[in-house]
């Protein structure tokens, strides 16, 4: 299939039942897929997999459910034991029972309790504490409720091995057997609060600070999961280092971690690691960074935090059809030690079939990133001089460019990421553009996203949200492009047509 025409709504990309696109090729699906109108719900099947349970999810679930008579109970698919446990002192909920699959277990809780349920879906979504397609998929076919996985490319090897041998050159000095390979990037960043808050909680440290407008689930994984008596707060401008370090001076002794990524998502900003470590070390506080937008092949982050986590949906698995993530401790970090062995012991590790997917595909990531890269810089320098355009966000945007430089590696360049702010309505340009249109970055093909509608929607759907975000410095109407592989002229070709 061609990325550069219009692709139908709810069509996965690629045509694979573990696909993590779904197409929603105009604003009006985008709209419907959030408001979850049953128009456009009837045609969309899946969708990113935490945000939308895959229909072999769902029938797992419920054939369990009924062999073990659960009735009226909310079900939730989870990953392990542990998993469910986790979720259940999050809720604080004694009415809670734990049904064993192979590999995987039921969660209910009381019924006819509708917050409770959503608060519980809510954490699984954000910590990707759930369970993957293929999961589900080998279970179904296990039991005979369906008669055959479906065909795909899988690594016959040690699959563990070759995705951590992949990722070992990119860590170092980490040791590929600490490489911890998790359900999802979301996943690697819940292990990494969970480490820092065992070391850093019995010292009475519990507060916690976000550093720029970071990924939604990212903000949502402290809003939702840590427990009352814990502080979340977030600074949104990155460069404003008096702030910052006013906040440091403030609340140093209590300040447990510090969370942001490079470059931000979606404003791709970056700020001075160098600097923030040294501040963060000097007192105590612990650095979780996280490189998605960027990739590690394109930046080493690993010597200004204690614990990196990234997703390896993106870039990793660009085929776009695997779900998972990475954590990795610093062995320079005086808490290595505990961080390393609570992560090793919380984290909810990638199932054995996707990793198996994703090891058949990794190797081609440095290759593919280099080929993004190029384009990357070519449309922006292109994009830049459109009159349609106000402004691009990107790695090389003044007020980040040297930051960013510090941190990219030689043979690095700018990743796939840019948002652009435009002078024409943004639903004309998107509804006219004939990219793949969906969730998610770092994929072989070119993606276009409505991103605040579809990360934030409650932010756009009231006049004072849009106010505020206009006053944290994002455009509610903000496009954000992720570039892909396909030939520089073709993909300027059909941004001009879109922008006309």
């Amino acid at each position: 299939m061609s990325a550069f025409q219009h692709i139908p709504l709810g069509e996965s990309v690629p045509q694979s039942p573990h696909a993590v696109v779904v197409s929603l090729p105009t604003i009006a699906d985008v709209i419907g897929y959030e408001e979850r109108r049953p128009e456009t719900m009837d045609i969309v099947r899946t969708g990113y997999p935490r945000f939308v349970q895959h229909p072999f999810i769902t029938e797992a679930a419920r054939k369990l459910a009924e062999e073990s008579h659960m009735g009226t109970r909310a079900q939730f698919p989870v990953a392990s034991t542990a998993a469910a446990l986790r979720i259940i002192e999050i809720l604080g909920v004694d009415d809670a029972g734990i049904t064993e699959a192979e590999g995987w277990v039921l969660l209910h809780l009381t019924p006819n309790d509708p917050e409770l349920a959503r608060h519980a879906g809510k954490i699984i979504q954000h910590a990707g504490l759930g369970i993957s397609s293929r999961q589900a998929e080998d279970w179904l076919v296990a039991h005979g409720y369906r008669a055959a996985i479906a065909s795909e490319t899988l690594y016959s090897g040690d699959a563990s091995a070759a995705v951590r041998q992949a990722l070992a050159p990119l860590l170092s000095p980490v040791v590929p057997d600490e490489i911890l390979l998790c359900h999802s990037g979301m996943s690697a960043i819940f292990a990494a609060v969970t480490a820092a808050r065992t070391v850093q909680r019995p010292l009475g440290r519990t507060l916690w600070l976000q550093l720029g407008w970071l990924y939604a689930d990212t903000t949502e994984v402290f809003r939702k999961c840590l427990p009352a008596d814990e502080e979340f707060f977030v600074l949104d401008n990155v460069f404003d280092k008096a702030a910052i370090e006013a906040f440091f001076e403030k609340n140093g002794s209590r300040l447990s971690a510090i969370i942001t990524e490079a470059p931000t998502n979606p404003l791709m900003q970056t700020l001075d690691f160098a600097w923030l470590s040294a501040l963060a070390r000097r007192h105590g506080v612990l650095c979780i960074l996280d490189p998605s937008t960027s990739s590690l092949v394109n930046v080493n982050l690993l010597p200004y935090a204690d614990m990196l986590v990234t997703s390896l949906t993106k870039y990793a698995a660009n085929e776009s059809d695997v779900m998972m993530g990475a954590f990795a401790a610093n062995p320079a970090s005086p808490a290595h030690t505990t961080l390393l062995a609570t992560a090793r012991h919380t984290h909810t590790p990638a199932y054995h079939r996707d990793i198996a997917r994703l090891a058949a595909q990794i190797n081609a990531m440095s290759d593919v990133t280099a080929r993004i890269n190029a384009n990357t810089t070519r449309l922006v320098a292109w994009l830049e001089r459109q009159p349609a355009v106000r402004r691009v966000h990107w790695a090389g945007s003044a007020d980040s460019a040297a930051h960013y430089a510090a941190i990219v590696r030689p043979s690095g360049g700018p990743g796939c990421m840019l948002s652009i702010e435009l002078n024409i309505p943004m639903a004309r340009f998107y509804d006219r553009i004939k990219t793949v249109k969906g969730p998610s970055f770092g994929t072989r093909f070119t993606l276009v996203s409505p991103f605040i509608y579809m990360a934030h929607y409650d932010l756009v759907t009231s006049a004072p949200a849009r106010r505020e975000l206009l006053k944290r410095g994002i455009d509610p109407e903000l496009i954000r492009i992720s570039t892909g592989t396909e030939p520089a002229d073709e993909l300027e070709a059909v941004f001009a047509e879109a922008l006309a």
